[in-house]
């Protein structure tokens, strides 16, 4: 369907809905005079029916003044003073042009009082009648708008999810085979091993993490083989140590996500026979609706330079995918006391 046949479309179905309405209200109205004034379909003449139109375009008129002006000029606008006044005088003008055409093709001498109720009432009830229909229309049409809104949200995030997680696994895969690339330049015996845990590590990438959340204790899992990958690759000038606080490792949280601040712990830890390097990385799992990782490790000593302020595409990643995933329920703290950089991220399990 084209842009321009949807609009043509809804305009044409407005039209007919209007069109429905105003025929069935002219059944209605016709068999409600003839039963209120014992009328019979065949003493129906000429000046009747010209009298039941008149008096249907005179609430047309009525109708389509409060629809189209009152309401949203007035009402929606919450003055609501002038639109009293103005739909009273509506309804007079309705009341006025109705008793007297009634009185041109009647004639005699109605009940003047008797004829302004009547007249009153049923232009209340089509006032009535038409704005309920219009006020349940436009919360429908603001509930779909709403719907549709959420769902190009959602499928917008999807896709940016999508596009970062993309972005991760090269990221990842890249720095790993630059480590194995340095290790088969100094014909390293680890060189295989390396190779196998790199497969181990991408068979889960590849086929356990096509889930938007995974159980913890399988990411652990993964992590545990990433850090034995580290490890064989820098060596026992490095020391590692994680630990895993209480036993709610069946929390599902997205794949991937503490990967990055792991990746730059080792990335900058300084790799010197004669340095002393350091990482501690602590998950603490007591309870069963949230849960702290925290990261710590020493750094090369980097002169600062003022106004620069770079992060690596992984931790802007992992931010970003943060603020999609966890709204409000993540908390991320990254400090740079002395010579050490600390990680940790409180997460909220819902």
């Amino acid at each position: 369907m084209s842009k321009t046949e949807l609009p043509r479309k809804i305009r044409l179905g407005n039209i007919l809905m209007h069109l429905l309405f105003w025929m069935l209200s002219l059944v209605l109205f016709t068999v409600l005079i003839f039963y209120t004034r014992d009328f019979r379909i065949q003493a129906m003449d000429f000046q009747t029916a010209v009298n039941i139109l008149v008096t249907l375009v005179f609430l047309a008129v009525s109708v389509y003044i409060n629809l189209l002006w009152l309401l949203p000029f007035f009402f929606n606008r919450r003055r609501y003073g002038l639109f009293t006044i103005l739909q009273v005088l509506n309804i007079a003008l309705f009341i006025c042009l109705n008793y007297f055409v009634s009185f041109a093709f009647e004639g005699g001498n109605p009940n003047v009082l008797t004829e302004m109720v009547a007249e009153f009432i049923l232009v209340l009830v089509f006032l009535v009648v038409s704005t309920l229909i219009k006020f349940t229309r436009d919360s429908v049409a603001l509930q779909d708008a709403a719907l549709m809104i959420r769902e190009i949200e959602q499928e917008k995030t999807e896709s940016e999810l999508r596009a970062l997680k993309a972005q991760l696994n090269p990221h990842f895969y890249f720095n790993t085979l630059n480590s194995i690339y340095s290790l088969s330049l100094d014909k390293s015996e680890k060189t295989p091993e390396l190779i196998l845990r790199l497969s181990e590590l991408m068979r889960y990438i590849l086929y356990e993490t096509q889930d938007a959340f995974v159980p913890m204790e399988r990411q652990l899992v993964f992590l545990r083989n990433y850090i034995s990958l580290e490890e064989l690759r820098i060596g026992e000038k490095l020391k590692v140590e994680m630990e895993v606080k209480g036993d709610h490792t069946d929390l599902r949280i997205a794949p991937l996500l503490f990967v990055p601040f792991i990746e730059n712990a080792f990335k900058h830890v300084p790799k010197e026979k004669n340095t002393e390097s350091f990482i501690r990385i602590v998950f603490d799992l007591t309870h069963s609706d949230s849960l702290i990782f925290s990261v710590k490790n020493n750094k090369y000593e980097i002169p600062a330079v003022a106004g620069r302020k770079e992060e690596g595409i992984g931790l802007a990643n992992v931010r970003r995918r943060l603020n999609l995933l966890y709204p409000a329920k993540h908390q991320l703290t990254i400090t740079e006391p002395g010579n050490e950089f600390h990680v940790e991220l409180q997460l909220v399990i819902t």
